[in-house]
């Protein structure tokens, strides 16, 4: 069996902790879609407006799509679904029934996909449901790194944005057009044209996904500011809503317009082994990133290509703690106190030995533990420290 060298490795390591930010403005976004007048479906990818089908979506489809795409993601993968009034037709005797293509259809599909956020800007709450349910098993049960941005779904997962905010009011377009058109003057703009359209909550989960796969990792999305929205439902306590897990628009007044408040994700409830640093999407971002990095590269690079000893597990080690030291400063955490590392998780070793039942632990020094023959396994233990931006400020000023 060929084994590859430690340098291909440590290149390639390097690389990406080079790229690291850049490749975080990235992102893919999933978009599902009620469009079809038929029990089908279609796929689009979609890397700019150029790509935006010029037939076969519906108007309001085609508008959400570019909602979507003024956030910059790499790319929008469209799985277009059918409209809940179309009807499955009878079979005929002696045959199935045809079974109707819906949202779970296409999450079968998704399972072997690479991508980061995925939003159903169509769904009801049913669906919105079912879907935080599927991201929370596809991260907690198959290591996915998947995140969903819902509407008005608590979830309660690092895994789920539930943006909560309704009513946001956007220019119409069209009416812009026509106002250039009438050289300014609004009485000349027909009346059949609304001056806003209204979106729902579940509507802007395409303009937010769009938002958080374009956004680098150097800076969060708390306060980004969106433009194109004049104003949209306010919150009696908006930090209360915040501290629920939910993702909330709102205005200063401050002559900046519509912003969003935190960005945070639906996780409310903390435990030892996810604290409150977990309610922050960028350092979800940044923990998924790393953990998409080094899956990647140990399958592409170290399955069944390295034998499984000591001194390749180490190779393997040092390499991960040359990545780690190129992503200090914007994604982890460069000050002398901040722990990023990573070892032979010894007690796993233990665990091991015991279960095997060949060698008796107690009996084994540490170095024979960490040297012991595991097989085809390669068990690590780590710690990483991602830094967050500056979203809060306390002054005392004492005179």
């Amino acid at each position: 069996m060929p084994e590859l060298g430690l340098p291909q490795i440590i290149i390639d390591f390097k690389t990406k902790s080079v790229s690291a930010i850049q490749r975080s403005a990235r992102g893919i976004v999933v978009m599902l879609l009620k469009n079809e007048t038929t029990n089908t479906s279609k796929f689009y990818k979609i890397v700019d407006t150029t790509d935006v089908p010029e037939t076969g979506l519906t108007d309001h489809n085609v508008d959400l799509v570019k909602k979507c795409l003024l956030g910059t993601p790499a790319k929008v993968l469209l799985y277009t679904l059918p409209l809940d009034s179309v009807e499955i037709p009878k079979p005929a005797e002696g045959e199935e029934a045809e079974a109707r293509v819906t949202q779970a259809t296409i999450l079968k599909q998704l399972k072997v996909v690479k991508w980061n956020y995925i939003c159903h800007p169509t769904a009801t709450t049913q669906e919105m449901t079912d879907l935080s349910t599927w991201i929370k098993t596809q991260r907690n049960t198959y290591r996915k790194t998947f995140k969903a941005v819902l509407s008005n779904t608590p979830a309660d997962d690092k895994g789920v944005i539930n943006l909560t905010t309704g009513n946001i009011r956007v220019v119409n377009p069209e009416y812009t057009d026509a106002l250039n058109l009438a050289g300014g003057d609004e009485t000349q703009v027909p009346n059949t044209i609304q001056k806003y359209l209204v979106y729902t909550a579940a509507e802007y989960t395409a303009r937010i996904a769009g938002i958080l796969a374009g956004l680098a990792l150097d800076r969060s999305a708390t306060y980004y500011e969106l433009p194109e929205v004049v104003d949209c439902d306010t919150y009696d306590d908006i930090d209360a809503a915040i501290d629920d897990g939910e993702l909330c628009l709102f205005d200063e007044f401050d002559g900046n317009g519509v912003k969003i408040a935190r960005a945070c994700n639906s996780l409310h409830t903390f435990t030892t082994d996810v604290g409150e640093d977990f309610r922050f999407i960028k350092i979800v971002e940044a923990v998924d990133m790393i953990t998409d990095d080094i899956r990647d590269t140990f399958k592409n690079r170290y399955v069944g290509k390295i034998i499984n000893d000591y001194n390749h597990k180490m190779l393997f080690i040092s390499a991960i703690l040359v990545y780690f030291r190129g992503l200090k400063g914007n994604v982890l955490d460069n000050s002398e106190t901040a722990v990023n590392t990573v070892d032979i998780d010894e007690a796993a070793q233990v665990d091991y030995i015991t279960l095997k039942g060949l060698d008796d632990p107690s009996t084994l020094s540490v170095q024979q533990i960490r040297e012991y023959n595991t097989g085809t396994k390669v068990m690590l233990a780590g710690r990483v420290t991602p830094v967050n931006a500056m979203e809060d400020l306390k002054i005392d000023f004492v005179m």
